[in-house]
């Protein structure tokens, strides 16, 4: 089965034009750019060990294989049956999506100076691990009565298993040990490693929600990350942080354009 489904493949013919056709089934052809795309790359092909023409026949006789259980596929009527078609549908919106999205992003990241400048200002931060707790909700008046509340001499882990909405109020907001980067906000990040050990944030807001962040203790790095480590890591985490800025910004700007209705009290019967 796996054999026959196989045709993530290419044929390595020296000289051969991209669009020269090497394989037909009726109306279907096969190029040399068809192969390349399948594979994810020229860079690929290397990998496919195809040393003769025999191993080559029996490459694009796995796309043939694959161009006939397609077509009878479609033939037999199956694009309508409810669970492929919704599926097919699912398969559209997602390319669809990441084309989109990798139209909007592309070419977007820091600058060398940008990197350089972030990295002087956070550099200690990320030699180190901490050890945190935190408490998420929704709205920031409730945050900020939660935050007054701790700063009154409140139980910490209490207001956590009350209040906070995510998956560690169970355990009391313990996060357990984290390094840079590790959240996945950058925002998170910023407030929580440059608190002492015991000490509590104010209120920080991510797109996860509004937050109060708790360092129980913290520990140095070992090995400690190298400075080109830091910087790889700087670049990558203000690439997705700028990335980020601009879908939302688009995703802000297409809402004046569609109505858009939430029922949060629907879902909620679900579970």
């Amino acid at each position: 089965m796996t054999r026959i489904l196989l045709f993530a493949c290419a044929v390595v013919l020296s000289g051969i034009a991209s669009s020269q056709v090497l394989a037909k089934v009726d109306d279907a052809e096969l190029t040399w750019d068809d192969v390349i795309y399948m594979i994810g790359g020229e860079q690929n092909a290397e990998y496919l060990g195809v040393t003769s023409e025999a191993s080559a026949e029996e490459i694009l006789q796995s796309w043939v294989r694959e161009e006939l259980l397609v077509r009878a596929a479609v033939e037999s009527g199956l694009e309508s049956d409810p669970e492929v078609s919704r599926a097919l549908e699912q398969a559209r919106r997602q390319i669809l999506l990441e084309a989109y999205m990798y139209k909007l992003v592309d070419g977007i990241q820091p600058s060398r100076l940008e990197v350089e400048n972030y990295v002087d200002q956070w550099l200690e931060t990320y030699k180190k691990r901490i050890h945190v707790q935190h408490i998420v909700v929704d709205d920031y008046n409730l945050a900020a009565s939660i935050l007054a509340r701790i700063r009154a001499g409140a139980d910490f882990s209490a207001l956590a298993s009350q209040y906070s909405i995510g998956p560690s109020a169970e355990n009391g907001g313990d996060l357990g040990w984290i390094v840079r980067g590790q959240s996945g906000y950058m925002e998170f990040d910023e407030a929580a490693f440059r608190l002492d050990d015991g000490e509590v944030s104010d209120v920080v807001k991510t797109d996860a929600g509004y937050h109060i962040i708790k360092v129980l203790e913290s520990a140095p790095l070992d090995p400690e990350p190298t400075l080109d480590d830091i910087t790889e890591m700087v670049t990558m985490e203000l690439t997705q942080a700028m990335q980020e800025e601009v879908l939302m910004q688009k995703v802000d700007s297409l809402r004046q354009y569609h109505d858009i209705t939430l029922y949060p009290e629907r879902f909620l019967e679900k579970f």
